[in-house]
């Protein structure tokens, strides 16, 4: 049994909530659609734009509307990051949520895992764990689509503790649970 007591960082949340939420490599494909779909209302901008205005060089106009694309295409990450870092401190400036960066404790054991903190307790049999990430701060154990147990790596004390760690995920959590984020 390896006990982790910690206080979740807000920078810890947020790259939880930018990886579900974005980065994640299995939101590639909606990644990709938001892309194309940003950029082809751009395209339909631009073009009706430069169709309505025929008083302009047509050259120039192409020319501004390719650049400003590209660089709004560039900005396109930051303004997701940006996005969700807003998200995150409207959740977090809730007093009912106040809970997610206070003390808490996971203990990872051969019979589940115990996650608390001030306000509440819950108690996952490995069986609940449909999903384990790994990024190089955190594990990410996810009981669904958007909900995990975050596990910040920097909790973990001793080598004898990672090993354990490790050793349970290996026991409990089949391989098709496992990703590298």
């Amino acid at each position: 049994m390896v006990t982790l007591r910690f206080k979740l960082t807000e920078e810890e949340y947020f790259q939880y909530n930018y990886f579900t939420a974005w980065a994640d490599p299995g939101k590639r494909s909606y990644r990709l659609s938001y892309f194309i779909r940003v950029m082809l209302l751009y395209g339909v901008v631009a073009a009706l734009y430069i169709l309505s205005n025929q008083t302009h060089d047509l050259a120039v106009d192409i020319s501004v509307f390719v650049v400003t694309g590209s660089l709004y295409l560039l900005m396109v990450p930051l303004f997701i990051k940006w996005s969700v870092r807003r998200r995150m401190k409207d959740i977090l400036a809730k007093k009912e949520n106040l809970h997610v960066l206070d003390d808490a404790e996971i203990e990872l054991s051969d019979t589940g895992i115990l996650d608390k903190d001030a306000v509440s307790e819950s108690r996952y049999n490995w069986d609940a764990i449909v999903r384990k990430v790994e990024t190089p701060n955190s594990f990410y154990l996810y009981t669904n689509s958007y909900h995990a147990i975050v596990i910040p790596k920097r909790t973990i004390g001793s080598r004898e503790d990672r090993q354990e760690i490790e050793q349970l995920f290996n026991r409990h959590l089949p391989l098709s649970a496992e990703i590298s984020g």
